[in-house]
């Protein structure tokens, strides 16, 4: 049995992963920049961003700089993030059977 609860895991915290001040400064550089989901706006929607994302993942060597970043909400971040990881997106299905995009 171990001491740890039921939602904690194994993965290293957010600074040992890279997002330490330097992320934290250029987030909110970005996101008062550009408060808008980059995607979103590709897509004519319109949609509060919250996330300043690597373009260049830094698992894939991006980089911690204001040019490697574009600001995305929860759902194109997640999108993006399995793409990256080579799985597959599975868009969430509305209660009338269409995809919700």
């Amino acid at each position: 049995m171990t001491d740890r609860t039921p939602w904690q895991h194994r993965r290293q915290s957010a600074t040992a992963r890279g997002y330490g001040g330097e992320h934290k400064r250029l987030r909110k550089i970005l996101l008062a920049a550009e408060p808008l989901c980059r995607e979103c706006r590709k897509k004519d929607r319109v949609t509060a961003a919250t996330i300043a994302d690597h373009i260049i993942p830094l698992s894939r060597g991006g980089k911690t700089e204001l040019a490697n970043y574009q600001p995305l909400c929860r759902e194109c971040s997640d999108k993006k993030t399995l793409t990256d990881q080579g799985k597959r997106y599975r868009p969430r299905i509305a209660p009338d059977g269409w995809p919700i995009e």
